[in-house]
């Protein structure tokens, strides 16, 4: 009775958060409606008193039972908490995990390992092994899982260099975690989008792509052929119904061309482009990727392009709310964790690493990470960001 593309987490008695990832739905239980979609769930199979029992049309009309979804018109979004069920945006629930100190999200580096060898990339690449074993990447994501974490953010290296990619993904999905898979997409073929077409719980797909033509692609990734590979790779997961984003970053190697990546790649194939001007010096210190930064001139020519591009498209602006050690983490390929891939460029020690230590007991425990949330704390009090409460 409950619905195979659901994913979900369950917070003891007093809240379930559930998605349809393909829909892009989110729905919150608590109080009855909790308990009652516990025990169905528990038994999956709804007898004749539950069918007569009011909740159960309600919690059909939201999708998290399965009944008959044709003849019952869909729930208006929810503003607040205060009903027992409600459909809400992923906003409410990233705050009620930040205000709670609950990891909801965080990104997970499998490997430190990549095919390609871009310019501008900040990754080191010191090692041809995963650091991570199967086993061990199975054992930190039940450990999350325990810990409340419900969506992952799954990049490298290049995720796909893995062996055992495929069956990490199938057991993140047997979780009930939400992914978004970052990529280079040379490795992504007909086999590999066959298996991930399966899943159910693959929110987006993220695809690097650094020019329109081959040439700057190619020369970007000091990796003759990744240009058609990658824009293979992206045919075949736009086929497949994949939500795509081509990840695109601005530097002298592409400033000539990046707008064409949009205009004759992104929007023809119907997908959208982000482009990024920032590039981070090495992981190791190093600074030599950083000849790759625009130098003032061609950063304001791009600011203008891109602030005139926006402003035809009325996309609106959205503040952001740093959720680092509150509500959002990372875990490095080698097992250590930071508030932030960021912040390990700044950190010289890990909170811990999750190869060693359980990450519950991490997230607890860790005095450095006590410190960035006391740190914060007052200037969070008088934040004005938004207006919701829970």
């Amino acid at each position: 009775m409950i619905p195979k593309d659901l994913v979900y987490r369950i917070y003891g008695d007093s809240l379930a958060i559930i998605m349809n990832v393909r829909e892009k739905r989110v729905v919150l239980l608590k109080g009855e409606s909790l308990l009652f979609w516990k025990g169905i769930m528990d038994t999956n199979r709804v007898d004749a008193s539950e069918r007569k029992h009011p909740l159960f049309e309600q919690l059909v009309r939201f999708g998290v039972i399965d009944g008959f979804p044709n003849q019952i018109p869909p729930v208006p979004l929810a503003p607040n908490l205060n009903q027992s069920a409600q459909e809400v945006d992923i906003g409410v629930v990233n705050l009620w995990a930040f205000k709670n100190r609950i990891p909801i999200s965080g990104h997970f580096e499998l490997t430190g390992r990549c095919n390609l060898r871009c310019r501008h990339c900040y990754c080191v690449f010191n090692t041809r092994e995963d650091s991570l074993s199967t086993e061990q990447i199975f054992r930190i994501v039940d450990d999350l899982k325990d810990s409340g974490t419900f969506g992952l953010v799954l990049t490298g290296g290049e995720l796909f260099c893995r062996k055992d990619i495929l069956d990490i993904l199938k057991y993140l999905s047997e979780k009930k975690f939400v992914i978004r898979i970052n990529s280079n997409g040379t490795l992504i073929d007909e086999a590999v989008v066959k298996t991930m077409a399966g899943l159910s719980n693959i929110y987006r797909i993220h695809i690097s792509l650094y020019g329109s033509e081959p040439e700057i692609h190619d020369r970007i990734t000091n990796t003759p052929g990744s240009y058609y590979k990658t824009v293979h790779s992206l045919r075949l997961l736009k086929e497949a119904g994949f939500d795509l984003r081509i990840n695109c970053s601005i530097m002298k190697s592409n400033v000539d061309n990046f707008q064409r990546i949009q205009d004759e790649i992104g929007d023809k194939m119907g997908i959208p482009v982000h482009f990024d001007s920032e590039i981070f010096p090495k992981d190791d210190g190093g600074v030599e990727n950083l000849a790759e930064r625009l130098d003032d001139s061609q950063m304001q020519d791009y600011l203008r392009e891109r602030s005139t591009r926006q402003k035809q498209a009325q996309l609106p602006k959205k503040q952001k709310l740093c959720k680092a050690g509150f509500s959002f983490f990372s875990i490095c390929e080698d097992g250590n964790l930071f508030p932030c891939l960021k912040m390990k460029r700044f950190y010289r020690n890990p909170l811990g690493n999750v190869s060693l230590n359980s990450f519950s007991e991490i997230w607890q425990g860790s005095k450095s990470i006590q410190r960035i949330r006391e740190s914060l704390e007052q200037k969070l009090r008088e934040c004005d960001i938004c207006d919701l409460t829970i």
